[in-house]
Order: C-alpha cells, then structure tokens, then sequence
C-alpha cells in the first residue's frame, strides 16, 4: 500500500510538471500564427533578491530496518518496524536569488518531534519467528537541504517556471522505545511485558537530490505586477544515498551501550524521492502564504551490521534493507526583498 501511494504521488507530480508544457504549448499555438517565430522559453526572470520562508509541517512517520545471519539450518533474520509516529515540525527556508533567477541558493531547515506510534521486534531463526515483542514509539527528528538551481520561464500572459536543481539532503529520525511486550517468546505466543524499557534506534540518511521545481501561474498579473494564485510542485530524485544506523539496547547486558550495534551502507540508483505539490496566494509584492503536501521516501540496501559485545568481541552480519516515509501537509509565509 506504502509503495502504491508513493507511486501515484510520482505520477502526479510529473504529470503537473507535463501539464504545464501542455497548457503552455496550446497557448502558443492560439494566440500565434504560424508563420510568426516567437521565444517561448526564457532563461532567468525578474527576481526579487531574498526569500525568508516560516512554515510547519504535519506528518507521519514510517520507518523500519532488517539484517540476516547465518544459523544453523540457513539464515536468521531480525527486523524492526515503527509505525504511525505523528507529530509536527517548524520549518525555515531561505533562497538567495541572481536579480534575474540565473543561479540561486535555496535552503530549508527542519526539527521537530513525533509521538504515539507503535513498534514491533522480531526474530526469526530457521526461516520461523522465534522472538517477537511490541512497544511504543516516540522520536526527534530534523532535516535540512541545500540546493543550487537556475530559472526558465514561458512567455505567454500565465506563465510557467521550470527550475532544474541539484543538492544535498541530510535526514535524522532518532527513535525511542518504551512500555515493551513479549508476544512471542522461544517460538512460543505469550503478553509478558518487558519491565524498564528504555531503548533507541537513530536513523541518519544523507542523499544527492536531482530534480525540478515548477511553477504555474493560475491567474493573470494585477496592474501592481503581483500574480495573486499560483500552483508550485517540485520533484527530487536520490541518486545515491550514504545512510548510518546506530543502535542502544539499554535491556541487553551483553551489548556494550555506546553503541550496541551501528549499520552503514552506501548506494547508487534510485533510493528514494523527495515532493511536494501547493497552492501560493500572494496579496501584497513583499509576502505569500502557501498550503500543500509533502512525501519523503528513503530507500538503501546491502550494508553491514556489526554488533559490538561486552567482552569486547565484534560481529559482523548483512544489513539487508532500511526504509523510511514520511507523509503530511505544511503551512508557510514567505516575506519577499
């Protein structure tokens, strides 16, 4: 169901970005004869200098890991899911712009926290589950990106911008689990709760993003200049993707404790995607309100897991796959300069 409704937030945000080409091809094709040669596509547009955005984002959280071993009848598993982590975040951003949108600087930052979710642990020895406990999860979270890009934009009376940007993104989610129960224990089923839980899993996941923004102008310009209706979407790709994992069992007495295990991988290809798609009302030339939503996937696999043990000893086994979405809405007001 995940990969599904990350699928159609895909299609719809490059079907916006189609759209609007389409819309303005046909407006080209209306308002011009054919025998008259006209530049429908400009590079850079008047620009104000400085943007400073505040904003908040409401979102839940999905995320889980799994690693394999070896056992004695072929390969263990363990894999931890948590689920339904809600929660809000304020959120700044910041663009620096070239007078004309040739090259800008757009930055966001973001730290918020997310509650009320749940957990599950589970162990699988001999392809059976042998371990299984539920607990409740709580987390901390932040991001921020950084991204260089440049402006192209149509000619006609309601126009469209394209702006293609590369850059970097750097994700935290630190997990904290509490109020633990067995529900399944040595392969047998039991409700035996798991006394003085207290521990936690940090998520780290930094990406290349490659990608567009776009966007469309809904009405035309007021005599002031100002177009009050806009329609923004952006779309970034992860071409590659570094992700760290560590992990502090506070229950285990064979675990050392800083950390107790650490997983590391590092990828290229598709590993993920980044979008949003919202509504821009902007009344005066120096502010703007904005209202959309927002999806974050991230994907890695085939890494290493090393567990680091109280008597020093150290073992290594495969961290097969590492997922993590995030799924919501933001508000934002942007002062223009």
């Amino acid at each position: 169901m995940k990969r599904f409704v990350l699928f159609l937030m895909i299609m719809a945000l490059l079907v916006l970005q189609a759209a609007t080409f389409s819309v303005e091809a046909a407006e080209e094709d209306l308002s011009s004869p054919s025998t008259e040669k006209t530049k429908s596509l400009t590079w850079g547009r008047p620009s104000n200098i400085v943007d400073i955005g505040l904003g908040y984002l409401f979102s839940m959280n999905t995320c889980s890991w799994a690693i394999s071993f070896p056992d004695q009848n072929g390969r263990g598993k363990s894999a931890l899911d948590f689920k339904g982590m809600s929660g809000g975040m304020p959120i700044v951003s910041l663009d620096i712009k070239h007078p004309n949108s040739y090259v800008s600087l757009s930055i966001q930052y973001g730290k918020g926290q997310g509650s009320n979710g749940d957990g599950t642990d589970s162990d699988y020895l001999s392809n059976a589950l042998y371990y299984q406990s539920r607990f409740d999860v709580s987390e901390e979270t932040a991001f921020w990106t950084a991204d260089i890009q440049t402006t192209f934009a149509s000619t006609s009376n309601r126009r469209w911008v394209f702006t293609p940007f590369i850059g970097w993104q750097h994700n935290e989610e630190n997990v904290t689990m509490t109020n633990g129960l067995w529900t399944t224990y040595d392969g047998k089923g039991t409700n035996t709760p798991i006394t003085g839980l207290d521990s936690r899993y940090d998520f780290t996941w930094n990406a290349l993003r490659v990608g567009v923004k776009g966007e469309w102008e809904l009405t035309g310009a007021r005599p002031s200049g100002i177009v009050p209706l806009r329609l923004k979407s952006q779309l970034a790709l992860f071409p590659y993707m570094q992700y760290s994992g560590r992990g502090v069992w506070n229950l285990r007495d064979d675990y050392k404790k800083d950390p107790s295990f650490s997983h590391e991988a590092d990828n290229w290809g598709f590993l993920g995607m980044n979008g949003a798609i919202s509504l821009v009302y902007q009344p005066l030339k120096f502010l703007e309100f904005e209202g959309g939503g927002r999806i974050s996937y991230f994907y890695i696999q085939g890494g290493t897991d090393t567990t680091y043990f109280s008597d020093n000893t150290v073992y290594t086994s495969t961290l097969d796959e590492v997922k993590a979405l995030q799924i919501g809405f933001f508000l934002q007001m942007t002062w223009r300069f």
